[in-house]
């Protein structure tokens, strides 16, 4: 894993992320335009259909450690048959409690009136693109963990213009309005799993293979760990609003909660490349024998911590300008949030580092575990006790230590690791080492 072919990988599943939630972004301007509620309910439904993201993210990223595994074995297009069977299946029975859980949640949110118009056909659309989606995301995967990131980003580049004239197509020329844009995804995820398909034919896949019991179970497995991940932070995003949204004694004003509300936005967008670098090493090391994983992950360190001090400096000194110039923040809440976001920087690329070598060895319980403890007992801590004496720089120290603290646990965790750690299990008599 040399310097070039390793950062061009690795910017192939950024760019490829990052076309994903552009498209969002197409949509929701597009259905803005009908007018009414339709961006609400659009934005509403994105949100009650976190089961559907989790499930999407953490398929994907199981079966592309699973076949990272498998190709040491010269097992490769069996474990890509494998894997994309058991996404499609996760992917219909995602469909079917969508079917029926989403409406309910619509109802709640918005009210029986106002969410009568958006549910019926919209909803079936949505679900009915479900395994789709999960199916091509998990396709997509496997070609980054393959080395073809490359030809996952080139359909993701070309999905945007298909996209946005597919929703002209549905929404405004056949007058399907609102259940258009569901209508066009559903289709344009349809094709994108037959075009990645066709890609990984190339690889010896031939056909939906339906895998053993120690297969399913494993996999599985594997999913539940890394989907409860992918929930547990965006749920404790929106327990801590419900925290600072509270009638606190002290300080109890607006103003802190619109800063936070702006600072924690600024805050994905600035990690984000932090989480592509965790799935990227997840994804691409177990394809190595373990001994080759740390000189492997040199070029990471070499290139990766100065960009992240570089970034971290920025963010300190300008913290102030990007607020006023950005979210038209200013004081204490959002200045002390971003300070404390660029001091926490360099241990999260540590975090990133570890938290890859942990998914690359399958030890999915272990890693969420170890951050559902961070962010749901000790981040809160610091938050009530800032809050309730309305001290930013006490309430915003649960960026800095709860991170810290995820780190070195699992650093511990990777110490007393086995050395070479166990994958999904192809087959019954063994498994993929």
């Amino acid at each position: 894993m040399t310097s070039a072919p390793l950062w061009r990988g690795y910017w192939h599943l950024f760019a490829s992320t990052s076309a994903a939630a552009f498209i969002m972004q197409i949509d929701l301007a597009m259905v803005a335009r009908l007018g009414g509620r339709a961006s609400g309910a659009y934005a509403i439904l994105m949100r009650i259909a976190l089961l559907d993201v989790a499930i999407t993210i953490a398929c994907a990223a199981v079966a592309a450690i699973a076949l990272g595994h498998a190709q040491k074995n010269g097992e490769t297009a069996e474990a890509i048959e494998k894997a994309c069977a058991l996404s499609l299946a996760l992917g219909v029975a995602t469909a079917i409690f969508g079917f029926f859980a989403y409406p309910i949640f619509l109802d709640a949110l918005m009210g029986d009136a106002a969410a009568a118009p958006y549910i019926g056909a919209p909803i079936v659309w949505l679900v009915a693109g479900t395994p789709f989606r999960v199916l091509s995301n998990t396709q997509g995967f496997l070609l980054h963990a393959l080395g073809r990131g490359g030809s996952a980003l080139t359909w993701k580049l070309a999905e945007i213009p298909v996209k946005a004239g597919a929703n002209v197509l549905f929404m405004q020329a056949l007058g399907f309005g609102f259940a258009g844009c569901f209508l066009a995804s559903c289709i344009v995820s349809a094709i994108a799993s037959l075009w990645l398909w066709s890609r990984l034919e190339a690889h010896g896949a031939r056909r939906i293979r339906v895998p053993e019991i120690a297969f399913v179970r494993s996999f599985l497995s594997g999913t539940f760990w890394e989907a409860l991940r992918v929930l547990s932070p965006r749920a404790a995003m929106l327990f801590t609003l419900a925290l600072f949204s509270l009638p606190w004694q002290n300080g109890a004003n607006g103003q802190r909660l619109d800063s936070f509300a702006a600072a924690q936005t600024f805050m994905l967008f600035v990690i984000g490349p932090l989480i592509t670098l965790t799935r990227f090493i997840a994804i691409r090391l177990p394809a190595k024998a373990h001994g080759d994983w740390t000189p492997a992950l040199a070029p990471v360190v070499r290139l990766g911590a100065p960009i992240t001090l570089a970034a971290a400096v920025i963010l300190l000194f300008e913290r102030d300008w990007i607020g006023a110039t950005l979210y038209r923040q200013h004081g204490a809440w959002w200045s002390i949030f971003v300070a404390c976001l660029a001091l926490s920087l360099p241990i999260r690329f540590v975090g990133s580092i570890v938290r890859g070598l942990t998914l690359a060895q399958s030890s999915f319980a272990e890693l969420t575990s170890v951050d559902v403890l961070a962010q749901w007992l000790i981040a809160p801590l610091f938050i009530l006790f800032g809050l309730a004496v309305n001290r930013p720089e006490i309430a915003y120290q649960s960026l800095i230590w709860p991170e810290a603290l995820a780190v070195f646990l699992i650093w511990l965790n990777l110490r007393s690791a086995p050395e070479e750690p166990a994958g999904v299990p192809l087959r019954l008599k063994g498994r993929v080492q």
